[in-house]
């Protein structure tokens, strides 16, 4: 898949620098004894090629739960937090609840969505028990596959974000996330475009990382987990029966390469972001599922974290922000 260009009116913004010189699940409570025990099972990790990764439903996410992954989230919810002027979302939400966090990871959304929202009851759901112990009142952590049926609770808002790759049917959770919501309740997606862009055309000089963002959509068709997300997400949720869908897209710079020094500080903590990617986010795809050996991989990623430095290519992605609200029932 080639790299494309950005349009002419960021160009403008994401100008480059000179750098020649430069260095709901239900009544938990009554279910507690069957929460131990799933607890337990989710302990189970697996250990492979120097990584840990999730153990309940073993290979439905092919991103490890170490710490250093654990790390890596904590500074994407940051870089989160520098492109969106520290605005935990954008849906035009009002003291909702009851809110859904899918996929929580580290938690740390989610708590602080709880710090600033303490009217609200917030419940974020993960395949790995890696959040905090030590959490605001009205934030609580589940283990559960957000791909089983949903039972129980309804929710005001219900927040998804970074899942490409990480589910068999987009369709099926937007759905399910549109029938748990009350109504006027809100959806927000917020995911990264796989392919990378160049602000300078200059993708061509970069074919390893071609070929690492390939391979990625490759690894998520074989097993039927779709990588590239963002671009559909406001056709899917438009179809599933969303209303006031609105759709935010900014260019995020990959290095510190732009003169404008926010932008340049963004693009550095994003570099720091995809480099630690290249071991974490494509090993599993590249070695479980292409059948390539970690060796081979290593000496890959190795290239393409070269390619990723090189801020003459002036790299950059788009970040979509999608959400939609349910309509009012009908009298």
């Amino acid at each position: 898949m080639a790299g494309t260009n950005p349009p002419t009116d960021v160009t403008n913004a994401l100008e480059a620098d000179s750098f020649e010189n430069d260095s709901a699940y239900g009544d938990h409570v009554s279910e507690m004894s069957d929460r131990t025990s799933l607890y337990s099972d989710a302990l189970k990790y697996r250990q492979e090629n120097g990584r840990r990764y999730h153990g309940y439903r073993d290979g439905a996410y092919l991103a490890p739960n170490d710490e250093p992954e654990q790390s890596r989230l904590d500074l994407n919810h940051h870089i989160f937090n520098l492109v969106k002027k520290d605005k935990l979302y954008q849906a035009p939400i009002d003291k909702p609840a009851c809110v859904l966090d899918v996929g929580t990871g580290t938690g740390i959304w989610a708590i602080d969505f709880g710090d600033l929202h303490p009217e609200s009851h917030v419940i974020g759901i993960d395949l790995s028990p890696i959040q905090p112990q030590w959490v605001p009142p009205n934030v609580e952590f589940l283990v559960e596959d957000v791909e089983d049926e949903w039972v129980g609770k309804s929710y005001d808002y219900i927040h998804i974000r970074i899942l490409s790759g990480a589910l068999k049917s987009w369709s099926k959770l937007i759905e399910r996330a549109l029938n748990h919501l009350n109504p006027d309740g809100w959806l927000e997606i917020v995911e990264f475009e796989v392919v990378f862009q160049s602000n300078n055309n200059s993708c061509d000089r970069a074919p390893e990382l071609k070929k690492w963002t390939d391979g990625l959509l490759e690894a998520g068709a074989k097993i039927g987990r779709q990588m590239d997300v963002a671009v559909n997400l406001e056709k899917w949720l438009q179809q599933a029966g969303f209303t006031n869908v609105v759709q935010h897209k900014t260019l995020v710079p990959l290095g510190p390469w732009p003169k404008d020094k926010e932008l340049k500080i963004i693009g550095a903590y994003q570099l720091m972001n995809m480099l630690d990617a290249t071991t974490s986010y494509g090993q599993a795809h590249f070695t479980r599922v292409l059948g390539w050996t970690p060796l081979e991989y290593e000496v890959f990623s190795a290239k393409v974290r070269n390619q990723l430095q090189d801020r003459s290519l002036q790299l950059c992605a788009d970040l979509y922000t999608v959400y939609g609200q349910r309509a009012k029932t009908t009298p």
